[in-house]
């Protein structure tokens, strides 16, 4: 059911997806998957079930991830688990690690979208706003680029859902609370994911 990738000499991260794919073909999977597509940010998320309350969830997180190799993973990852509902988690590094603008980060996430649509057209899709953190600070603009570029095209478009998770996240002051950080101040710890947590579980038509 699931295939394998071949090794390549690239930043994407091969061995996370093949861990992913092994925890795949051990199973045992739920009939009505809601598939977690994204970065790191949902890989380090070790307790999406029980944070969520859904035993649906399967978590196809993976390091460094991005639109584009969210596209290239597609076949491979997202398609065979056939999900009803997909929360998709890219952009970060898009910006931060591939230097990247909001405008351009934003129409890689539209044709990772037509990808899924062309292959799951009833699936439910909910894109994730890119968070803020402290250590990329200096990709703000980018990424509040992104987040308003994508949440009005969702608005407009009627192709997907947006998620302002991450909206708890800032403190008074407009900056990210470090508080909800893990030491390298990117990567959000059990607090940040308690209030991203929050936010998913007040949409029934995700979890329900």
């Amino acid at each position: 059911m699931f295939e394998f990738p071949t090794p390549l000499a690239t930043n994407r991260f091969e061995d996370d997806v093949v861990a992913i794919l092994a925890r795949l073909q051990r199973g045992p999977l739920p009939q009505r998957p809601i598939a977690f597509y994204g970065s790191s940010s949902f890989r380090l998320w070790g307790t999406m079930q029980q944070d969520l309350q859904s035993l649906d969830i399967v978590n196809l997180g993976f390091g460094g991830g991005t639109n584009l190799s969210g596209r290239h993973y597609l076949q491979k990852l997202l398609i065979p688990l056939k999900p009803e509902r997909i929360v998709l988690y890219f952009g970060e590094n898009d910006i931060a690690n591939d230097g990247l603008t909001g405008q351009t980060t934003f129409e890689h996430m539209k044709a990772l979208l037509a990808d899924i649509r062309a292959e799951l057209p009833a699936a439910r899709i909910f894109v994730l706003g890119t968070k803020q953190s402290p250590t990329r600070w200096i990709y703000a603009d980018e990424v509040d680029r992104y987040n308003a570029l994508t949440e009005a095209w969702c608005g407009e478009s009627g192709q997907a859902h947006f998620i302002d998770a991450s909206r708890g996240l800032i403190g008074e002051n407009g900056r990210p609370m470090g508080r909800y950080y893990q030491p390298d101040f990117i990567h959000l710890n059990a607090g940040g994911y308690a209030l991203w947590a929050e936010v998913l579980k007040r949409i029934p038509e995700l979890l329900a």
